[in-house]
C-alpha cells in the first residue's frame, strides 16, 4: 500500500492544493471538500474536522465511488 502524500489540511494548504466544496454543503459550512492535487490522486476532507486527517485515494477509486453514490449503491 503506497504510503500517503499529504497527512492533514494544512500540508496539502501549504503546497498550493485547491478545494472545492460539495454542491450539497451545508450553509453552515460542514462539508466535504475534495481536491485532486494531480492526475494520479483525489483528496477529500470533512470541514467538520478541521485537524483530522486526509482521505486520499486514486482517481479510479473517487471515479467508482462516486458513480456508486450516484447509482444508489453506497
Amino acid at each position: 500500500m503506497r504510503k500517503p502524500t499529504y497527512t492533514s489540511r494544512r500540508d496539502a494548504d501549504r503546497v498550493g492544493v485547491v478545494w472545492r466544496k460539495s454542491s450539497h454543503s451545508y450553509p453552515e459550512g460542514e462539508c466535504v471538500e475534495v481536491a485532486q492535487p494531480s492526475g494520479a490522486t483525489v483528496l477529500f476532507d470533512d470541514s467538520k474536522r478541521h485537524n483530522g486527517a486526509l482521505m486520499e485515494v486514486s482517481t479510479a477509486t473517487a471515479r467508482a465511488f462516486v458513480a456508486a453514490v450516484r447509482q444508489g449503491s453506497v
